[in-house]
């Protein structure tokens, strides 16, 4: 999973790609919105929730291996729902009509639908995004400055903990942490005393190192920030109809 999660970040390749930081995140969010809005209990809704959810995917460009895993993550975390569906039927199942059946698939149907949609939708906005993209375009957004800043410290962090607690764990398997269960337990009760301070100690350098670099007092788009063009408006333009049909169908149904 660290891999995966650690990969995915600006992995894509693909025509999205080129688009400007702040139109990337913001046509993600709309799309991601418009699949949450458009019903899976109709076909067009299905559709149009499938054909958003692909196009999407495609035009990040994002590798095959995240997808695939990514996919799978998704099939783990929602397709269980459909176990559900037996139990929900009314009465014995044997007796039970297909519209029974149907009612019953609604729920975990539109939950699987859904959260995976919103799950490869979000991926597939993350892999065209580097971290650098990710703060340029949220500075270019009419969002609250500290709401950007701790948002860009969170996936920064997340990054450097990961990394950390991997480096741990492998040093802890090299040194028989893992053998025996008195080996595990005191390696959990001493953990804290290594890792924290560790965590600690690279907290302080990186805040440190932006200090140094002036991120408390230079404004931070004289960095560069790369202007929306015709390509983001086409694309913000395709995305604005995606969600207004999916509100159309939301009303329909």
């Amino acid at each position: 999973m660290w891999t995966a999660w650690h990969e995915v970040w600006g992995c894509g390749r693909g025509p999205a790609a080129r688009l400007a930081p702040q139109t990337r995140i913001l046509a993600g969010a709309v799309l991601f919105a418009a699949c949450l809005m458009s019903p899976a209990l109709s076909v067009p809704g299905t559709v149009l929730i499938s054909a958003t959810t692909a196009a999407w995917v495609g035009v990040s460009g994002m590798p095959g291996r995240n997808l695939r895993f990514f996919a799978l993550l998704g099939l783990a975390m929602f397709l269980p729902y459909l176990l559900l569906v037996p139990l929900i039927v009314k009465g014995p199942s044997v007796m039970s009509s297909g519209a029974d059946w149907v009612e019953a698939l609604a729920v975990p149907w539109g939950i699987l639908l859904h959260g995976l949609a919103g799950l490869l939708i979000a991926t597939a906005t993350v892999s065209i995004l580097t971290v650098s993209d990710l703060r340029g375009g949220l500075l270019a957004l009419p969002l609250p400055r500290i709401f950007t800043a701790i948002l860009v410290q969170i996936v920064h962090q997340t990054f450097v903990l990961l990394s950390e607690t991997k480096r741990v764990s492998e040093a802890v398997a090299v040194r028989g942490g893992s053998g025996t269960w008195r080996a595990v337990v005191r390696m959990l009760t001493s953990l804290p005393r290594v890792w924290l301070p560790r965590i600690i100690g690279r907290a302080d350098r990186v805040a440190a190192a932006m200090d140094l670099r002036g991120y408390t007092e230079a404004d931070l788009r004289i960095f560069g920030q790369k202007e929306a063009g015709a390509l983001d408006v086409g694309a913000m333009a395709l995305a604005g109809v995606a969600l207004a049909v999916a509100a159309i169908l939301r009303g329909m149904s």
